[in-house]
């Protein structure tokens, strides 16, 4: 049998394993009811003092003693020994032996000098009333009010009202809000009828995510962008790139294409590497992760991106790209919350690019028969006479990108977020759930997330913490995307005048291009895409745990295990009726296609942390780690053909031996170990002068042995001025750090066979020496280049000056940075003797270089009790550059992949410019009657001396004439031919800024949220264009209206009459012509008029919620409702002719490019968010 192993009792076995998990995290956790109703205890003391054994009895009943401090120092020492007591016999020794009473409400008990009364479990309490306000009386909403030390506590309403029951007297009340100096008040205090909370100076004490650990934003000496779970939540959508795109400097965010399955493509201040991946590293929760797709953003609890390797250092050979650290929501003590969010989207797609009608078609059709063949023959067959065409402007023309991209796909979220728990276990458990439709036909996707997060003290010192992830991902139409569109966009838009007419099939002539390649389109564009079944099939599991042992004061051990394994099944079936049938060796008949892809990898890492503050002036924060990092893929794959005509696909893909065995590979890569050793400190003297020193030693298998290690330090400086006394007088400066580092990462995303040679199997191909026949199994040095064993990393020296500002008490705050990085022994391919029998071995001799200014801003612009307003706003400017490339080269060309493309190259390195340029040639119109001299006798065109000749650009059945795209001589050589030396810079990818902008409000309970985000001064290399502008791959295709009658050049007359013999009609006819003959161009050619600037400034999102009060929902035992509704992608400004401007930037070495990829829709959605 050829059929690979089903993956069903896989799928069982895990939901087995997942709900057996489940069950052991839940049963963790304490069982509060009856942990309540049996208080017993064993306690073993003497001579001790009551506060400490306050302490014993609170760890194991779970209950919250409050008392006076005085009262509890000058009560005696005792001496008690119970076994499995009652609390209430304890109790009443403690009571014998120091005279202090006990008073019980629920949790707490209230200790004092007077008895209330016999027993334990009767005490008095009271509830409190008031309002929390700011200082300038506005009401603060959402403002906690708790009894310390418990989990009784409520949020403030609209109106900053609050009421708290239960509360002992004596008892502590803390009120705090985000931004504000919290406040402790006694229960008894007249002061918590209102209550004023004063804002907090130190805006920047927040908390920000570093390598294996977090500190203050007022610690940070380095260069980091944030962005909060508050503002991710505001964008309904289950993309991280929607959520993050443009809102922060520096950090360029892209999905290639609009496919729901696209990649998202990320750049930290430009990237360094030429060869090789210029991704940052992806954390999630510690864990590394390929990507970011994966993650639900209502799980996201903050993402924070370190920039410049004063911060990345600690990740060592990972971080020279940046790092992008994503922690997910914790478990917060507390009673058990429900959260429930959930929204419906509709997509329409955002913009059609203009093709011909059927009279603008049928038109082109004849113009080119005529010429072609010199004949109306095949016109007429299709199309019906020359004499009738003027009906065609009366049929209804048929614009197959509504058919393949029209409609309103649906799409559908659910989110359900249940936490809590109590001091000792806390919990927070999440289930995602989303189903959508993509906008291309026959395209969809449907996930489903869990994650459990489960936090338990086993013991006064050592914390357990588990995270559990469980992950599937279906996606229907999976990599149909760059089939359909350029398909849609040129399938023909009618079949004649007559009901049904179509074009044979059979008529060979017209189904081969120019080269003589079939290009049949017997079938639509639909019918094309229901016999390409595709599906991919993803399940990840990912579980980690950790153990923290606070050892003593100030030092903490913190040890955790990640395993995660990923395993995917990518199918395709292509039936008797698709494109691919009809290729040669295929008898139309129907094939199949399977590759199994399994994933897993481990992470073990230690860290020994030290934090102290000395004299209340020196703070320390030592760390010293270890890490172990191991991956390994193992891929299978096979393939079948001639399965039954009928067949469909779920019944080929079950059985593959009812189709003829066709190819068949596996293969288990080599694992990628990285072994680490890393430590950093922090000090701070008076929180005014920072230092902060990191190194990291990586050893990888991506090197040879002897040159596997390479260390990577860093170091960084701040000065807080704001602190210093004669900054005090400056009143209108809340904030002001200057902050300075220097620092090295290195980058380990490079291939894996660079260093020796590597021998694959391959099957399904001819195997050398064999002539055409086909063996299962050969091997062979796989290698473009020679290898070189001492090869070692790619290092970037990153150099950054920042400063960080709050204004008129943090109303604005902002930062500036200011950076240079250079990134050196790039891996380039060198130029080697022939004698080798290779021409080229990559090694690291290249150097770049980006420098850049970034610009943050965030304001507070109104703040009143009904209305509020605040806005944001990120600039980046960055310039890239060429340093070096290998010994004696000062430039170096490639090739973009692209299909029946002239010339070797396209794109071009330069020492002392860019990277990311694009190479070809400079249109300079079309060729006009007056550059040719033109032969009555043998009707022949020939250029006049002196012009520049683009003949060889023209071929097949189209002679070089007037009207045939023209390029200018840029080369200094005798010859007018045009050639390739005449070739140069055209275009360059690298936008010169970025950023985005934004404002937010409420009003009363409205609340609304809008955010552009803007890419300004670069160029797009638009491959549709040519595709729409040319006859390169044509058989009946249509056009794009830049190509209608008004605009081309022609050669047909108003009355069907051929001119192209006939210079003066020709010139006449053409006196208005404002572009080229698409029949001109043959093949694809990299040139000018396919590159234009991609500059856009987008509305990314705009939304509009509502909030229920709380009176109207109180009696639902509802916490809070929030209904609201979102646009995204709502316009684009821009000049771009394609889809869309902003396009994949994967590519190091050739992006930018818009090439058959699936637009982005305009999407639209209704969502609410419930608590419980």
């Amino acid at each position: 049998m050829n059929n690979l192993p089903n993956s069903k009792r896989k799928s069982r076995n895990i939901h087995s394993f997942l709900a057996f998990l489940l069950f052991v995290c839940l049963s963790l956790m304490p069982d509060q009811a009856q942990a309540q109703k049996e208080k017993t205890v064993t306690l073993n003391v003497q001579n001790e003092t009551v506060e400490n054994v306050f302490v014993q009895l609170g760890k194991q009943t779970g209950l919250k003693f409050f008392y006076d401090q005085n009262v509890v120092n000058t009560a005696p020492r005792i001496s008690i020994k119970v076994k499995n007591s009652p609390l209430q016999t304890v109790l009443d020794k403690i009571t014998e032996q120091t005279n202090l009473f006990f008073n019980r409400d629920n949790n707490t008990i209230s200790v004092g000098k007077q008895k209330i009364g016999n027993d334990v479990l009767k005490s008095k309490t009271r509830t409190i009333k008031g309002t929390v306000v700011d200082e300038t009386g506005e009401s603060v909403i959402g403002a906690t009010v708790i009894v310390k030390g418990t989990t009784n506590g409520v949020t403030t309403n609209l109106d900053g009202n609050y009421t708290l029951n239960d509360v002992p007297d004596g008892a502590t009340i803390l009120i705090s809000y985000i931004g504000y100096q919290t406040v402790e008040l006694k229960s008894g205090s007249k002061e918590l009828v209102k209550i004023t909370l004063k804002e907090n100076s130190e805006l920047l004490d927040e908390v920000v995510v570093l390598g294996y650990g977090n500190i203050r934003r007022s610690d940070v000496t380095g260069s980091i962008a944030s962005v909060s779970s508050e503002s991710i939540s505001k964008v309904a959508s289950a993309s991280v790139a929607d959520a993050l795109a443009g809102k922060m400097a520096g950090v360029q965010i892209t999905t290639t294409d609009g496919a729901l399955d696209a990649e998202i493509s990320i750049r930290v201040r430009g990237g360094g590497s030429i060869t090789q991946d210029n991704s940052p590293l992806f954390l999630v929760d510690g864990f590394p992760v390929d990507d970011l797709s994966g993650i639900p953003p209502t799980d996201i609890e903050s993402i924070d991106v370190l920039k410049e390797a004063s911060m990345t250092a600690v990740y060592g050979a990972r971080g020279a790209n940046g790092v992008v650290i994503v922690t997910t929501k914790n478990p917060k003590m507390g009673k058990t919350s429900v959260q429930f969010n959930s929204y419906v989207q509709t997509r329409t797609l955002a913009g059609k690019l203009p093709v011909m009608n059927n009279y603008e078609f049928v038109m082109a059709e004849y113009e080119y028969q005529m010429i072609r063949k010199g004949s109306a023959d095949t016109f007429i067959k299709n199309f019906g006479y020359y004499d009738d065409i003027d009906l065609y402007k009366y049929t209804d023309s048929t614009d197959w990108q509504d058919e393949v991209l029209g409609g309103n796909p649906i799409s559908q979220y659910y989110n359900l977020t249940i936490s809590g728990g109590s001091e000792k276990t806390k919990f927070n458990l999440s289930y995602n759930r989303n189903k959508d439709e993509g906008q291309l036909i026959g395209s969809g996707l449907s996930r489903n997330n869990i994650i459990l997060k489960l936090n338990h003290e086993l013991f006064r010192n050592l914390k357990l913490e588990t995270n559990a992830t469980y992950r599937t991902r279906t996606i229907d139409g999976a990599g149909t995307s760059g089939t359909n569109i350029v398909t849609a966009l040129r399938f023909r838009p009618t079949n004649g005048l007559t009901s049904g007419a179509s074009l044979d099939p059979d008529d060979d002539d017209e189904n081969l291009d120019e080269d003589g390649n079939s290009l049949n389109q017997r079938y639509t564009p639909l019918e094309e895409n229901k016999q390409n079944y595709r599906k991919r099939e993803e399940t990840a599991i990912s579980l980690k745990a950790a153990l923290v042992w606070d050892m003593f004061k100030g030092m903490q051990f913190r040890s955790e295990y990640g395993i995660s394994t990923t395993d995917s099944n990518d199918d395709q079936f292509y039936g008797a009726l698709s494109s691919t049938a009809s290729a040669a060796g295929m008898n139309n008949m129907p094939s199949a296609k399977r590759t199994k892809t399994h994933k897993e990898s481990y992470r073990l890492a230690n860290t020994l942390t030290y934090r102290n503050l000395f004299r209340k002036i020196h703070n320390v924060n030592l760390m010293l780690g270890q890490e172990i990092n191991h991956s390994q893929n193992n891929n299978t794959f096979m393939s079948a053909r001639y399965f039954p005509v009928s067949i469909t696909a779920e019944a080929a893909l079950e059985n593959f031996a009812l189709g003829t065995p066709h190819q068949s590979t596996s293969y288990k890569a080599a694992p990628d170990r990285t072994a680490s050793f890393f430590g950093r400190a922090l000090y701070d003297y008076k929180s005014r002068y920072y230092a902060t020193f990191t190194f990291r030693a990586d050893g990888s298998t991506k090197f040879a042995p002897g040159k596997q290690w390479g260390v990577f330090p860093a170091g960084s400086i701040a000065w807080r001025l704001s602190k210093e006394k004669w900054m005090k007088s400056v009143k209108f400066i809340s904030e002001l750090k200057l902050r300075a580092s220097y620092g090295l990462a290195g980058n380990n995303r490079i291939s894996d066979d660079l260093w020796h040679n590597i021998y694959r199997v391959y099957s399904g191909s001819s195997a050398p020496g064999f002539n055409n026949e086909e063996y299962n199994y050969y091997q062979f040095a796989d290698q473009t280049y020679l290898y070189d064993p001492d090869l070692r990393w790619e290092t970037t020296i990153t150099r950054n000056l920042g400063l960080d500002f709050g204004i008129f008490k943090n109303r604005l705050t902002g930062t500036v940075d200011v950076y240079w990085n250079t990134t050196k022994d790039l891996l380039v391919p060198s130029i080697i003797p022939n004698s080798s029998g290779y021409s080229r071995q990559m090694t690291n001799v290249g150097r770049t270089s980006n420098r850049g200014v970034e610009l943050s801003l965030n304001g507070k612009i109104v703040q009143t009790k009904n209305f509020n307003l605040s806005a944001s706003f990120n600039v980046a400017f960055n310039k890239n550059k060429v340093d070096k490339l290998s010994s004696g080269e000062t430039e170096w060309k490639t090739k973009a992949s692209l299909s029946n493309w002239y010339g070797t190259y396209n794109y071009k390195m330069e020492v002392g410019k860019s990277m990311g340029l694009i190479y070809g040639f400079v249109n300079d119109g079309f060729y006009t009657v007056d550059d040719f001299n033109f032969d009555e006798t043998t009707k022949k065109w020939t250029l006049k001396p002196g012009v520049p000749d683009n003949s060889s650009f023209s071929s097949g059945n189209f002679s070089f004439k007037p009207g045939a795209m023209k390029f200018k001589k840029l080369s200094d050589s005798d010859s007018d031919l045009i050639t390739e030396e005449d070739m140069t810079v055209i275009g360059n990818t690298n936008p010169k800024v970025t950023g985005g902008f934004g404002l937010s409000g409420s009003w009363k309970n409205l609340d609304f949220t809008a955010f552009f985000n803007y890419m300004c001064d670069f160029d797009v290399f638009n491959v549709n264009k040519l595709y729409l502008n040319s006859a390169v791959r044509r058989n009946y295709s249509n056009l794009s209206t830049n190509m209608n009658l008004a605009r081309r050049f022609r050669y047909v007359d108003d009355a069907g009459v051929n001119v192209s013999s006939d210079p003066v009609a020709l010139a006449a006819l053409n006196q208005n012509a404002a572009t080229y003959s698409w029949m001109s161009v043959t093949q694809g050619i990299t040139m000018s008029d396919l590159i234009e600037d991609g500059s856009f400034l987008r509305l990314s999102t705009l939304t509009v919620g509502y909030t229920f009060p709380q009176r109207w929902l109180s009696r639902l035992g509802v916490k809070s409702l929030r209904l609201y509704f979102s646009g995204s992608n709502l316009f684009t400004l821009t000049g771009y002719s394609g889809y869309d401007p902003e396009v994949n930037i994967q590519k190091g070495l050739t992006p930018g490019i818009d090439n058959n990829v699936t637009p982005r829709s305009r999407v639209y959605t209704l969502g609410m968010n419930l608590n419980f």
